[in-house]
């Protein structure tokens, strides 16, 4: 990667942000002492790559007790920070005979929880419960689920959980209360994006067999000599403040969950202030929109003959795309740090603080005031905008006058999207935003959907899963510039299953939540558009028929 003489590393020579990052200097991203004191907390992971190499006896203790016990699987339930690098583990490593296979669950839906629920052996199962703050409400919702499964079966139901959380957390007493078989304390000075080599990462890794050691050999390497994350985060800090500030991250197959990691670091980090970098996960175009800079992360096993040509075809662009070719997926260990970095560097860039998420609460605040307000256990009433293709539509008010529609006024499908989504100029982005259960087909065919409205206009166009989302774009969607459009899909029969303890089931609280960001970003006066879907399959196909896809 070529950077000599380019504004932003220059900019990292002349602050000597390398020896200030590695003595954990706060002031490189504010002078304020009030949020000096708070990022000061948020730097643990600058040298945790040798912090847990020292301490690998107590995960190497735990791994051999969960395989004495029989444990035939473990599952994490987390969100954001606490479960996307265990995702990428999952998925780029083998499976290891005689290790407990790695399962996932990071969504509310119901048919989420109750199909993974079928593939296990309850009596043979290790729930990792993790939570940096240990208040988070997915994870708290489906441990309460998963132990009023668990608690009929023989011997001790806490022997069945294990914690990773912050010490003096509401889920570390808790822990200790229910007698899990294990309390992993986290150290606090790392937040949650930035805790992929912590036990966050390394405790669900070292289950499923990953060789940890090698893991954090790679990390520390990186850590020891991080010109290259700090070359890559200056590039990203030029491209951003030039107006590419777009991240085209394109990976190999095995490597996409990295790709969701990647995400959630830059947007959560970078989106604030007006301003940051959108991370666009996708095969490369064939050509150059003008918005974007493209990197390339694969591993040299992982056939992607598409990825490949695409790329090629982008070589003689500007800049021309970087690449990071891993020959072995331990090598995942010195990219976590490299990407970890370069954020650091591109928030110093940009002016802005990469360890806080101001705007993410907005949403959250909304979605308790809903659910503080249930009629008999169901949500408020919620009148739409207007109905379209059987569905309820609510939308901005410029969108509305665009429409020129009264209420339960019925409008075509074609016309609405093109509508709304004609108000994309290049140098936009557009989001699809989903509340549903992420079974196969209906990711297939939210993708469908994505790469139809990206086809048919001039702007990037993303796409989340809710409530994954949420703590991942959800604070660049709000914090950041005012160019995104969002459509915000909304599964109204999700099903029931139930949140022992609660007034609510999963359902309502996949629905409150979708709500909730919708009045969010409202709030935030971004455009967006809320489809409520009753059959869910049959709505996305004629959304993408609607975008112009063959649905």
């Amino acid at each position: 990667m070529k950077t000599d003489g380019a504004p932003g590393w220059t900019a990292l020579q002349n602050a000597n942000f390398s020896e200030r990052l590695r003595g954990k200097d706060p002031s490189l991203w504010s002078a304020e002492k009030a949020a000096q004191k708070s990022i000061r907390n948020s730097l643990g992971w600058v040298t945790v790559p040798e912090a847990m190499a020292a301490g690998l006896g107590t995960i190497r203790s735990f791994v051999s007790e969960v395989r004495s016990a029989g444990i035939h699987d473990a599952v994490v339930l987390g969100m954001g920070g606490s479960s996307l690098a265990c995702e990428v583990f999952r998925s780029a490593f083998p499976a290891v005979p005689g290790m407990p296979r790695l399962h996932v669950l990071d969504t509310n839906s119901p048919g989420a929880a109750a199909r993974l629920e079928r593939e296990l052996d309850l009596a043979r199962t290790l729930f990792i419960v993790s939570s940096k703050s240990g208040s988070t409400i997915e994870p708290n919702c489906l441990l309460a689920h998963f132990e009023k499964r668990v608690e009929r079966l023989p011997g001790p139901s806490g022997a069945r959980f294990c914690a990773i959380t912050d010490p003096g957390t509401s889920l570390e007493k808790y822990a200790r209360e229910r007698n899990f078989r294990k309390v992993f304390l986290n150290p606090a000075d790392i937040g949650g994006r930035y805790s992929a080599l912590s036990y966050f990462g390394l405790v669900p890794a070292a289950l499923m067999g990953v060789e940890i050691e090698r893991l954090l050999d790679h990390a520390r390497r990186a850590m020891r000599q991080p010109e290259e994350g700090l070359r890559l985060g200056a590039a990203l800090g030029d491209a951003a403040r030039a107006g590419r500030d777009k991240l085209s991250l394109s990976t190999s197959p095995k490597l996409a969950a990295f790709g969701l990691w990647v995400e959630q670091l830059v947007a959560e980090s970078t989106g604030k202030q007006g301003r940051g970098i959108l991370p666009v996960l996708e095969t490369p175009p064939e050509n150059d929109p003008g918005d974007r800079l493209f990197v390339r992360v694969a591993l040299e096993a992982d056939a992607d003959p598409e990825g490949k040509k695409r790329l090629s075809a982008l070589l003689g662009s500007a800049p021309a795309p970087t690449r990071f070719l891993l020959s072995d997926p331990h090598e995942l260990g010195a990219q976590f740090f490299l990407w970890e970095a370069a954020t650091a560097a591109a928030g110093y860039l940009l002016e802005v603080n990469p360890f806080d998420q101001p705007d993410v609460q907005s949403a959250k605040d909304r979605t308790n005031a809903l659910l503080g307000n249930l009629e008999r256990g169901k949500l408020p009433a919620d009148k739409p905008s207007f109905q379209t293709a059987g569905m309820a539509a609510f939308a901005d008010s410029e969108l509305c006058g665009k429409l020129e529609s009264a209420p339960d006024a019925t409008l075509d499908l074609g016309k609405v999207l093109q509508a709304h989504w004609g108000r994309l100029k290049a140098g936009d982005y557009g989001a699809v935003l989903a509340f549903l259960d992420p079974d196969a087909e209906n990711l297939g065919l939210l993708e469908q959907l994505r790469a139809a409205l990206a086809q048919a206009g001039p702007a990037a166009v993303t796409l989340g899963i809710g409530p994954r989302y949420l703590h991942s774009t959800g604070q660049l969607h709000k914090g950041g510039n005012a160019r995104g459009a969002f459509l915000l899909i909304n599964e109204t029969s999700p099903g029931r299953l139930e949140v022992p303890g609660k007034s609510f089931d999963f359902g309502t609280l996949q629905q409150a939540q979708a709500r909730g960001d919708y009045e969010a970003l409202r709030s935030a006066g971004r455009r967006v558009l809320r489809l409520d879907l009753d059959r869910t399959k049959d709505g996305l196909r004629a959304l993408i028929n609607a975008a112009g896809g063959k649905g």
